[in-house]
């Protein structure tokens, strides 16, 4: 008897040895005895003419069969394979339907025998055994199945051994993984991860927004990363940039994400163009005019995120309930740790926060965790002057430039004043009545006209603007607005804008004559289908509108083609509670899906963690 091995008759294991020479057993029992004393053997083979013992690893392949040869198996285990009990992974099948198999080791060895094939699952009662091309998001829980998993491959991300990867965490800290592929499980679960390392001595799992500079040499450091993405970069399919080379010719890199991460470690690199036949990377200061369709080229380039993220957010994705004050909130006023009725706000990637405190003529910044602010515009009382504003509503930065553009409203005009100890700024348009303001990422300019009702964009050394929405007069038809606020804008250059008086949002895709709604209608009610005096905009990659319902005190998401959205935020009536909003006006998000929300009445800007 040989407990927990199955015999299989006149079969043969070739390979998977763990001795270099068999040993000698008077009969199967014995033979098995040797394989349970031997570290790391999950199978065996015995000969019964030659009494030769052959203890594996595994089952391999499977086998084949043989006159002579008796096969021993541990049915529980599989070497290379880590078990999970009670555990399904859903989706990514390699099969069209499951194979049957006589127990868990038999479906391991099944996954070793089909290429592509990295985990697998295996229902002890149905005797179901379903490939897997990955983990996937890592499963759920499941009474009937075992999970099997490689613990030393994810699919989709390149490993790279004794190799780590400095800076770029998402969280503060590592968090404890048992093995390489549960890092990289970690990392795929984590908004914006498209690196890690894995320490294999301290099982220290760090999640990373990208490659970085590419990172050092490290003896117990293991580094995976998404060979087709890179943090910051917005990545272009079959598009090439012309010209702007940093280098005299390209250089050589494996995949995208190592061409991109070439492009972060050399100064002023700002694009890149791959090839991933050749694998020429191509460094580039810019898109400059923004390059032409070709059927072998990738490129990429650094997208400034104003108010949304580079970076998908989860389409579940949910939010602390209770918000952090990071800027205000110690009742109006002109101190430096007070604001007064705030509109605005830019997000950096740093998570400093600039914010247009109205009241008081001036834009703040506030740095992640500071208690008091800055003023970097403003600040010298309500006026016309170069060193002035008056009310100002909107604030953005424009980094190729690194200047802050604002919306003087009162004073008719957008401004621009350097981001760094700047005493007084440069009109640079004027006679509008300006409200919200975004960029995208050529340096082109959209401004909200209210007092024309449109939007209008400003392409570098554009003196007069062209209207892409609205401009058809105050109404409700779907070619024109009724007060309108902020404005966004995606990569596919599609506008959306929150119409406050018609309580909708709308979206104008490139050279359309016509709007269409993507949140609210013209009622202004609280249920799920309305919108009540709408303010800041944000739409992810997704087309998910985020959108603040001011009259409801709530923040709103609305997916892509949805005729209702959902409270993300607020909607705890009017206060100044932690969950609370009271008339919130500006919307952003950090680089990590943090979300921030300007509270007009509680004067203060609340941050909202991603959970």
């Amino acid at each position: 008897m040989c407990d927990d091995f199955i015999r299989k008759d006149n079969w043969d294991l070739p390979g998977n040895d763990i001795l270099p020479s068999p040993v000698k057993q008077p009969d199967y029992a014995s033979c098995c005895s040797q394989c349970q004393a031997t570290y790391g053997c999950f199978a065996f083979t015995y000969s019964r003419s030659s009494q030769q013992c052959w203890p594996k690893t595994s089952m391999g392949s499977g086998g084949n069969a043989t006159d002579d040869t008796i096969t021993g198996y541990n049915q529980n285990m599989c070497s290379g394979f880590v078990r999970k009990d009670r555990w399904d992974i859903p989706d990514n099948e390699i099969l069209s339907s499951s194979v049957q198999q006589s127990d868990y080791a038999s479906c391991c060895s099944q996954c070793q025998a089909t290429s592509g094939c990295i985990a697998f699952t295996y229902s002890p009662s149905s005797h179901g055994c379903s490939l897997k091309t990955s983990m996937g998001s890592g499963g759920n829980s499941n009474g009937d199945s075992i999970t099997g998993y490689n613990p030393n491959i994810c699919d989709g991300f390149v490993r790279k051994d004794a190799w780590d990867i400095s800076g770029n965490d998402i969280l503060s800290s590592p968090v404890q993984q048992p093995d390489y592929t549960s890092c990289c499980l970690q990392c795929q679960a984590t908004y914006g991860c498209s690196a890690f390392t894995y320490s294999v001595s301290s099982q220290q799992c760090r999640s990373k927004t990208s490659m970085g500079s590419g990172g050092n040499s490290s003896g117990d450091t293991i580094t995976g990363y998404n060979p087709n993405m890179c943090g910051s970069f917005v990545r272009k399919d079959n598009w090439d940039i012309p010209g702007n080379d940093i280098l005299h010719s390209p250089v050589k890199q494996p995949d995208y994400a190592s061409c991109c991460s070439q492009c972060q470690a050399t100064s002023g690199c700002l694009a890149f163009t791959y090839s991933p036949l050749s694998q020429r990377c191509s460094l580039k200061t810019s898109m400059g005019s923004d390059g032409n369709p070709t059927g072998g080229s990738i490129s990429g380039y650094y997208f400034y995120p104003l108010r949304g993220s580079s970076i998908d957010i989860h389409p579940n994705a949910r939010w602390q309930e209770n918000g952090v004050t990071m800027a205000g909130g110690n009742q109006p006023g002109y101190l430096f740790n007070q604001l007064s009725h705030p509109w605005g706000l830019y997000v950096d990637d740093d998570e400093t926060i600039y914010v247009a405190d109205y009241e008081n003529h001036r834009i703040m910044k506030w740095e992640s965790g500071a208690t008091n602010g800055k003023v970097v515009a403003g600040g010298n009382g309500k006026g016309t002057g170069e060193n002035q504003l008056s009310y100002p509503y909107d604030v953005i930065v424009d980094k190729e430039t690194d200047y802050l553009i604002i919306c003087d409203s009162s004073n008719k005009r957008v401004v621009r004043w350097p981001r760094s100890d700047g005493t007084s700024g440069e009109i640079i348009i004027s006679n509008i009545g300006c409200w919200g303001l975004t960029m995208d990422e050529y340096g082109s300019l959209y401004v909200v006209d209210d007092d024309n009702n449109a939007v209008r964009r400003y392409k570098i050394g554009d003196a007069e603007g062209t209207v892409v929405a609205g401009g058809n007069g105050r109404g409700n038809r779907l070619n024109q607005f009724n007060g309108p606020r902020y404005v966004f804008v995606d990569r596919h250059y599609s506008v959306y804008v929150s119409d406050r008086d018609n309580n909708r949002v709308m979206k104008w895709i490139e050279g359309e004559k016509l709007g269409i709604i993507v949140a609210g209608s013209a009622e202004s009610r609280n249920d799920l289908r309305q919108l009540a005096i709408p303010k800041g905009v944000v739409v992810d990659q997704f087309d998910t509108v985020y959108v603040v319902d001011d009259g409801n005190n709530r923040i709103m998401r609305w997916p892509k083609g949805a005729t209702q959205g959902s409270i993300i935020i607020g909607g705890n009536n009017m206060g100044s509670g932690s969950n609370q909003l009271s008339g919130p006006v500006g919307l952003s998000f950090d680089r990590h899906g943090n979300l921030y929300v300007v509270d007009w009445e509680n004067h203060r800007v609340q941050k909202f963690q991603i959970e």
